[in-house]
């Protein structure tokens, strides 16, 4: 009796595990699930890495946009340099004037509405400002270099992350792989196990755990193939690719070999990623500026020296004279020079050199920080590339061992007794070992990426 109620409570925990994919009463055995209920997904072009940079190079919003904007520092500049020139402006005036109750003179008729015109032509230019003119020039000239930083910077970025999702999507489609096989095997051991069953050598409940289990793989697949979906959504996202034709990554194969590479020292990448990268050259940009800056500042204590001349001329139909005689002879010129000496401001010009001194700090600060996070993320992705291929050289050799003893079970169970306990332990040690060898393998080779990266190269897939 009490046998039969173990027997009945295996039953009914078996029947929960499956009972999303049963369509039939708890007591009958399903057929193995079949190929038939699987996700396929159209066939699409296959993109290799560098194409994938390449177009988001071409299409990228972000890195249109630090374009435009490079192009307007460069405008900028353009409007810098022009302030060396003079100004010019040339300028007329005309007015009709009504005087209702202007008296005559001695008989002579006088209008009292008259027509009064000006003219004149007016030229400027600052002779010296403390050399600011220049310095705003060099200011200028720097800030379209940094502009042009910007679109390497975000170009970078989108490397790393297309790094990143192109090597998970292959490392996601070997687990596919991985899954597939397995779950042949699964099929093959139910097979096995509807014989047993017939000739009595398991118990119906074993049967279900094999069908289970066989559910789990398809389940398995069917969710992998889910996350490289979302992995190629993310991808194209990233690249900026909304085009209605079906997305998918080339079938890179990487080898063994590449994840056995020699790994860089952190010092060496770190050393070379000081001169190459542009998140560091922005960062010493930024302290030539506020060197300028704190330049410029100081000049607001400096006298400034400026020219001016002008031409000028008039006429009213109140003058009895003739238009070109009243011109010549209302013609004038002019020509002045100015200083303005600073005495007083309210402080103003002592507060904006005390703000540039603390900026030229605050960006020697940054500078330091950028060096900072550098340094940290190459000796992160080195650490993680030497981890990573540590445990995949002690990973093949568990791999090695998980398979045999999994080969050996697996062979009894196809042509003799079946142990369910036994199998579904060596099955789940060799999947475990195999994921583990696939993650350390790619992880490792996408570090080693990240490294080349870092030091200036291109990245190999």
């Amino acid at each position: 009796m009490k046998k039969m109620r173990y027997l009945f409570a295996v039953l009914m925990i078996a029947l929960c595990a499956v009972v999303s994919h049963a369509q039939e009463q708890p007591d009958t055995v399903l057929p193995p699930p079949t190929d038939n209920n699987m996700v396929h997904y159209p066939k699409a072009k296959a993109w290799t890495l560098k194409e994938c940079l390449d177009y988001a190079e071409a299409n990228s919003t972000d890195i249109a946009k630090a374009k435009a904007q490079a192009d307007q520092a460069r405008v900028d500049v353009m409007q810098k340099k022009a302030e060396w020139l003079p100004s010019l402006s040339a300028s007329t005036s005309h007015s009709v004037n009504y005087t209702p109750f202007l008296k005559e003179q001695a008989g002579i008729d006088v209008d009292k509405a008259s027509y009064n015109g000006s003219y004149g032509v007016n030229a400027g230019w600052t002779v010296w400002n403390g050399n600011q003119t220049a310095n705003n020039i060099r200011l200028a000239k720097l800030q379209s270099q940094q502009a042009d930083l910007q679109g390497e910077i975000i170009f970078n970025s989108i490397k790393e992350q297309a790094t990143q999702l192109y090597v998970q999507i292959l490392y996601t489609k070997e687990a596919l792989k991985v899954n597939r096989e397995l779950l042949e095997q699964d099929r093959t051991l139910y097979s096995r196990g509807e014989e047993l069953l017939k000739q009595g050598q398991i118990a119906r409940y074993e049967l279900l755990e094999l069908q289970t289990q066989v559910a789990n793989g398809e389940y398995d697949i069917v969710n992998t193939e889910t996350q490289i979906e979302q992995f190629k959504l993310q991808l194209t996202d990233l690249i900026n690719y909304y085009e209605d034709a079906p997305f998918d990554v080339a079938d890179v194969s990487l080898s063994d070999q590449q994840a056995f590479a020699s790994i860089p020292s952190t010092q060496y990448v770190y050393d070379k990623a000081l001169t190459v990268r542009p998140e560091v050259r922005d960062a010493d940009i930024s302290i030539d500026q506020a060197e300028l800056n704190y330049t410029i500042a100081k000049a607001g204590y400096l006298p400034t020296v400026s020219m001016n001349a002008g031409l000028g001329s008039n006429h009213s139909s109140a003058n009895r004279s003739d238009y070109f005689e009243q011109m010549k002879r209302s013609f004038d010129a002019s020509l002045g020079l100015s200083v303005s000496v600073p005495i007083l401001d309210n402080r103003r010009t002592k507060a904006a050199v005390q703000r540039a001194d603390i900026s030229r700090t605050l960006a020697k600060i940054d500078r330091d920080d950028v060096e900072y996070e550098l340094y940290n993320k190459i000796a992160n992705y080195r650490l993680q590339a030497v981890n990573n291929q540590q445990k995949f050289q002690s990973g093949l050799t568990r791999l090695k061992y998980n398979k045999e003893n999994y080969a050996a079970i697996y062979e009894k169970a196809r042509i003799g007794t079946m142990n369910i306990v036994e199998t579904f332990n060596a099955r789940t040690s060799l999947l475990n070992a195999q994921q583990d060898v696939l993650q350390s393998k790619y992880l490792t080779i996408y570090n080693m990426q990240m490294l080349r990266l870092y030091s200036g190269e291109e990245v190999t897939l």
